[in-house]
């Protein structure tokens, strides 16, 4: 019987151990999860804080502020792609532009010339097939034939802009 009581005492103490170590290692865990956190949000004092300030101050030589403006057209361009046929589906596509200029006259004509611009630019769209917009070159060439589209408004007054961007971009 005494054995017996030794055995229980030593099995008690074993579990008591296995639990000890289970819940010291969930507080590591949970501490390391914390501290990471803390870590990756600039939260956790030294990890960065101060840097940005440094940054912000310091110049960087041989680099200029960019001058650029944007404009960004109101509503999307919704358009139909050019016919492939008869008895196939009409398909459609949803373009969202932004026009980069060096100088706000150039975005002042384009908002002035608006009617002539949105007028191009949905003729440009129109005329785009299918099988080519769903290339990247087919992206590209659309945004280079848009950039074109409007500078050729945007010219008439001497102004001009750096480029046409994609800002969103859905065919169906």
């Amino acid at each position: 019987m005494a054995d017996d009581f030794d055995e229980d005492e030593g099995g008690k103490s074993n579990k008591l151990l296995l639990i000890g170590g289970i819940v010291m290692g969930l507080a590591v865990v949970a501490a390391l999860a914390v501290g990471g956190t803390l870590y990756f949000l600039d939260r956790l004092p030294g990890s960065g804080g101060g840097q940005e300030e440094v940054v912000d101050k310091a110049p960087m030589s041989g680099l200029q502020p960019s001058s650029a403006v944007y404009y960004s057209f109101e509503k999307p361009f919704v358009s139909p792609f050019a016919s492939e046929g008869s008895g196939k589906r009409q398909r459609f596509m949803q373009v969202r532009f932004a026009v980069k200029a060096e100088t706000p006259e150039a975005i002042s004509v384009i908002e002035k010339r608006l009617p002539q611009v949105l007028n191009d630019v949905n003729q440009l769209l129109r005329r785009q097939d299918f099988a080519t917009m769903q290339t990247v070159e087919g992206k590209v060439q659309l945004q280079m034939a848009a950039t074109e589209a409007v500078q050729k408004v945007v010219q008439e007054e001497s102004q001009n802009i750096d480029t046409v961007l994609i800002t969103d971009f859905v065919m169906q």
